[in-house]
């Protein structure tokens, strides 16, 4: 997506004053270098808000004390944006919006005088978020109609942000790699779209994947639905295996049908049978003496059987139990203990940063080295202790198997012990068996009766036997389209677009290291030692220098990935523009100094390399992405590097209370 920043505007409260415009050219490395506390990082925050945020991260103080709106006037392949935000204080959905025909049409919004006016500018963070979507591409396609789950809303030009910006504190965070994923929700939203953004996925097999899923949910409730259904029925088998044994006695039936393997539909067929007999007239049948003497025999033997299956269960779930209880003991006597014991761990790590020994004050790593090991132990242990009372950390399932088996054999020996007092009671005179054996069958009749209204439907399994084709159909389809999309090919070439970058930025051991982006596994980056082909997370190198060089080569990698993407007729949905906030942190952590000696011109040839590798991604990339870097450092860190690649925005230097003061916002509003 062609979309760069032209201008920062900031309309003040006081409107005797003019605005504040802030110029970048999109085909530069653009850079505001300036001291603390001037407003630089204050930067991102407000092309953030006005880009439609969700929330505003403009320092409180001066910037909003000073300033009724914020805006940018970006430009969008051949056309002009304005786009404004009221001041979060005062208003935080309202917006202004004007798309201007030729550039400069509409001069008043150089000014203050547009703002009499505000309300024929004004929208919504809706309207403008759903504009720069359609802008960027996006379509309205969700990926679950769970309305109430913030990462399965559609993808949109607000998830790119991820991609434009590295604030202070994330280029050189060794466990967050993208803007705003430090929450779960916008890390699961990033990690949905993230393979439509690199191009191994398209909408449509997002759309036919959404398509499969769907099917697959009704499928899966008229499944159960059916489940249900059988179940009823066949919870009738209890009920229904009595009257079979009633027929028996009465000699109405020599079939041999087995309790425990029988099942509604046999029992239902045979006295079915033996209601149709009677009709005829034939209530006795051949054989049923034996049958109701070898039937006695079969019950008690089933008995037996099940007697013992009892027994073992008995004992399995003895033995579980005493496993759970050896569980809970070692998480109370031990786990515990060593939670107790590495808690000071955390503690020491805060103090002195990640070169400077906690406990002698010496420049070495390896106190730190070994304190990340025992926080590791410590965060493995924490793992423990948080699903100590959970499922994955306890023998509930086992448990609540055997008790249910148990049940289930107590329910069939009181089945079998039912129908052997059926079939052992005293039989009554004779002059009463035919009475007997006629109620018998009219209860019989009524019982079939019943059961057929509650026989599962042919055309229900029909609906499940259809939706089934359509998801095998579907997904037929859906490999095929996959097809034309190679995943690993994809990554491939983002790792060695990374990996220009990290053999120029001042990384330990670069020539020997291959960076691994992989969004399906992880939102952060994984090192290949090459080696040793060992990978590890970011987390695992150590450095503050390392991390920012990963940060910088990944974001760098990632942007020449988008650009190149048009190459293979993909979509680039990402705004072409990337901004750095004090990358030389690590090196300069407060301000800039010009140091003495050996380290401290080491430091600054450091330096020097982030600006060399910005200038080789601006040649890499035919100057077609925007950097903005907001710095400490003063210009001779990137002079003679390609001065026709660099422009200098600002100097946000000077002393307070003079006329030589710089900053965002001008020493007139204060």
């Amino acid at each position: 997506m062609r979309l760069y920043i032209k201008n920062i505007i900031l309309y003040p409260k006081d409107r005797e004053l003019s605005p504040r415009v802030i110029t970048f050219k999109e085909d530069k490395i653009n850079i505001i270098t300036g001291y603390s506390q001037r407003g630089k990082s204050a930067i991102i925050d407000i092309i953030d808000y006005c880009l439609g945020s969700g929330e505003c991260n403009i320092p409180v103080g001066t910037i909003r004390n000073t300033v009724e709106v914020f805006a940018l006037y970006v430009k969008y392949n051949n056309e002009y944006l304005f786009i404004g935000r009221e001041n979060y204080d005062e208003s935080k959905s309202t917006m202004y919006f004007y798309k201007e025909n030729e550039k400069g049409e509409d001069l008043a919004l150089r000014t203050n005088k547009w703002l009499e006016n505000k309300s024929a500018y004004k929208q919504n963070t809706e309207y403008i978020k759903r504009v720069l979507s359609e802008m960027s591409g996006f379509k309205n396609i969700k990926t679950d109609d769970d309305s109430t789950n913030p990462f399965d809303s559609p993808a949109s030009f607000r998830d790119t942000a991820a991609f434009q910006f590295q604030t202070q504190n994330i280029i050189a965070n060794p466990s967050t790699m993208f803007y705003k994923t430090d929450t779960w929700e916008h890390l699961q939203k990033l990690k949905t779209i993230f393979p439509l953004i690199l191009g191994y996925k398209s909408y449509d097999i997002l759309k036919l994947d959404k398509e499969i899923s769907d099917l697959e949910t009704d499928k899966k409730k008229k499944t159960l639905k059916l489940e249900e259904i059988k179940g009823q029925y066949e919870s009738w088998q209890s009920d229904i295996y009595e009257y079979y044994s009633e027929a028996v006695k009465l000699g109405l039936t020599n079939s041999d049908i087995d309790i425990s393997s029988s099942t509604v539909s046999l029992l239902q067929n045979e006295l079915s049978n033996i209601v149709s007999n009677s009709k005829k007239g034939l209530l006795y049948k051949k054989g049923s003496a034996k049958r109701f003497s070898d039937k006695i025999n079969d019950l008690n033997e089933s008995r037996g059987n099940l007697i013992r299956e009892l027994d073992k269960l008995k004992t399995t779930l003895y033995k579980i139990e005493e496993i759970d209880i050896s569980k809970d003991k070692y998480v109370s006597d031990v786990a515990w203990e060593k939670e107790n014991r590495l808690k000071p761990v955390e503690w020491f790590l805060n103090q002195k940063g990640d070169n400077i020994c906690p406990f002698c004050d010496s420049e070495s790593t390896k106190a730190i080295e070994e304190l990340l090991s025992l926080n590791e132990e410590k965060n493995s242990n924490r793992v423990v202790l948080e699903n100590s009372n959970s499922l994955l950390f306890s023998f509930e399932k086992e448990r609540t198997d055997v008790v249910k088996e148990i049940r289930v054999k107590e329910e069939l020996i009181e089945k079998i012990d039912s129908n052997l007092k059926i079939i052992l009671d005293e039989v009554e005179e004779d002059k009463k068996s035919y009475q007997r054996t006629f109620e018998f069958i009219g209860k019989i009749e009524h019982a079939l009766d019943n059961l057929r209204k509650i026989a599962p439907s042919g055309s229900l399994e029909k609906e499940i036997e259809k939706l089934q084709e359509e998801i095998s159909t579907k997904k037929a389809e859906l490999k095929k389209l996959e097809g034309h999309f190679d995943k690993g090919l994809s990554l491939s070439k983002l790792t060695k677009l990374i990996g220009k970058y990290v053999k120029t930025l001042p990384i330990e051991d670069k020539n020997t290291k291959r960076v691994h982006l992989d969004p399906d596994q992880s939102l952060n980056i994984k090192v290949e030692d090459t080696k040793t082909q060992n990978k590890y997370f970011l987390s695992r190198l150590g450095s503050g220098a390392n991390y920012m060089g990963y940060h910088i080569s990944t974001m760098l990698g990632l942007h020449e990935f988008f650009v190149k993407l048009k190459e293979t007729s993909k979509p680039n949905f990402v705004p072409s523009f990337l901004v750095l906030d004090q990358p030389s942190q690590v090196y300069y952590p407060d301000k800039f100094e010009e140091k003495e000696g050996e380290k401290g011109s080491k430091d600054i040839e450091d330096t020097k390399k982030i600006f060399e590798a910005c200038s080789q991604f601006m040649k890499n990339t035919g100057n077609s992405v925007q950097l903005i870097i907001l710095e400490h450092v003063p210009k001779t860190t990137w002079k003679n590097i390609d001065d026709d690649v660099f422009n200098l925005v600002g100097v946000w230097r000077g002393e307070e209370n003079t006329d030589n003061y710089e900053a965002l916002i001008p020493r007139q509003w204060l």
